[in-house]
């Protein structure tokens, strides 16, 4: 797998990866994206993760992408999902993340 990380304006953190997230990828997903979180010299308050080539996300990726919010609800600051296909888009809302996320 592999993730591309930028950081853009003072404290944003924008992910991009491609594949599935499954029980075996959605692990390095989380660490790598909030050990990126936690090594910024900037404290991090938004996070933007791309999903416009995900083409797979189980449950375990949901919960990774749940722990990612809670970082950042924990840091006072936000997380985005953007470009989400729709067949994942119905994942998310089918569990009711698009009650508390930001769903683009």
């Amino acid at each position: 797998m592999n993730i591309e990380l930028k950081n853009f304006g003072l404290d944003g953190l924008y992910a991009k990866t491609s594949g599935r997230l499954d029980l075996d990828s959605a692990v390095e997903y989380g660490v790598t994206i909030k050990t990126a979180v936690e090594d910024a010299q900037e404290e991090i308050k938004e996070l933007v993760l791309d999903f416009s080539e995900i083409t797979f996300i189980s449950s375990f990726g949901l919960k990774v992408v749940l722990e990612l919010y809670k970082e950042m609800q924990a840091r006072q600051g936000s997380l985005k999902l953007k470009d989400i296909p729709e067949q994942l888009k119905n994942s998310f809302k089918m569990v009711g993340f698009d009650k508390f996320l930001d769903l683009d």
